[in-house]
């Protein structure tokens, strides 16, 4: 896949249940089990009618425009605006009429995308998106929501597939659907990411593992995740995810406990660990306790200037057999700086 002349894969998800844990600066404690009370900013605005003007809030799209070239200029780039189209299908709740639809043919192209900077970077984004995949849809490669920076911000994404980011420069990450399994699961880049054999390569680690957490095509899914910056000089950077407003991970230093298997986090695993060291050019095995070990944080960042500054939506299919026509269908995504949650109604 490729923005512009730089290529990019893409994207995301994290840890099994952990509870959530209130960090320093947190003004809400988002919800780790979905509550009868809704919680939120999407709480205050019943079918998130005027929640773009939340204080919080630093982006809306509801797609509700009379032409995708309308829609287009609320982005910085649009990737196979062909693929693109308006459809009469909205989540529950939504006070929308049509949704965004993405669909990709077999043999024709990997997707399209829509990549969009932020006004100005922040240290603790949060994004909320609603997706709904077909049910003939084929597995996809890569899939985004996700959220990421480049210092400094670019038009396109600029990422490159194989490699780890250079601390001061960028780092990415989203919740997708994994492959064959159709598991929610993150695929991460930063400057500290795991390799994996034959000879290293960083392809984006992920550290949810959750088998249970199957992604139910041909329904309207709430997914949510949230990335908050580390301190320079420290790793106590952080990412979560919800899945219809339940949290179904959250990492951050010191939890949870688990292990590494190469690029692989599993919470709550303990035996043997596998790492790749790049100065021996090999694995090192290594015994981790009962349980697991500490999850060491996120190390997102090695200079201030490197802040969360972008979102992406994307879906990328790379084996879907020729002419094979698969959907995705996007609604109602907003970013802000405070948890969202699900529609209100």
């Amino acid at each position: 896949m490729v923005g512009r002349t730089t290529a990019v894969l893409v994207t995301v998800l994290v840890a099994l249940n952990h509870a959530w844990t209130a960090a320093p600066g947190y003004a809400s404690e988002p919800p780790s089990e979905p509550s009868a009370k809704p919680t939120g900013i999407a709480a205050k605005y019943p079918g998130d009618t005027n929640i773009a003007k939340d204080a919080n809030v630093l982006f809306v799209e509801n797609f509700e425009s009379d032409s995708v070239i309308a829609v287009a200029k609320r982005w910085d780039e649009v990737r196979d605006a062909e693929g693109l189209s308006f459809a009469a299908d909205v989540p529950e709740g939504s006070s929308g009429k049509q949704s965004l639809l993405f669909t990709h043919v077999g043999g024709k192209g990997t997707g399209s995308h829509l990549y969009r900077r932020l006004e100005k970077g922040h240290d603790r984004v949060f994004a909320r998106f609603y997706v709904k995949f077909g049910e003939a849809c084929a597995p996809v490669h890569h899939f985004g929501t996700c959220l990421g920076g480049n210092n400094p911000p670019t038009r396109w994404p600029s990422v490159k597939a194989g490699v780890p980011t250079a601390g001061d420069k960028a780092f990415w990450t989203g919740v997708e659907p994994f492959g064959d399994e159709w598991r929610w699961d993150f695929y991460t880049y930063w400057c500290e990411m795991r390799g994996s054999p034959p000879r290293g390569q960083t392809w984006g680690n992920s550290f949810v593992r959750d088998d249970k957490l199957n992604v139910e095509r041909g329904r309207w899914i709430c997914v949510e995740m949230m990335v908050k910056l580390n301190d320079v000089g420290d790793t106590n950077g952080e990412q979560a995810m919800w899945i219809d407003g339940k949290q179904v991970s959250h990492l951050g230093k010191g939890f949870p406990k688990g292990k590494w298997t190469y690029d692989k986090f599993t919470p709550n695993a303990g035996g043997e660990g596998i790492r790749w060291d790049r100065d021996a050019g090999g694995p090192k095995r290594f015994e981790v306790a009962e349980g697991g070990e500490p999850f060491e944080g996120f190390r997102w960042r090695t200079a201030k200037e490197l802040n969360v500054n972008f979102v992406w939506a994307y879906v990328y299919i790379t084996k879907a057999p020729a002419g094979h026509v698969s959907k995705v269908w996007f609604d109602d995504i907003v970013v802000a700086t405070e948890y969202i949650g699900p529609i209100a109604k």
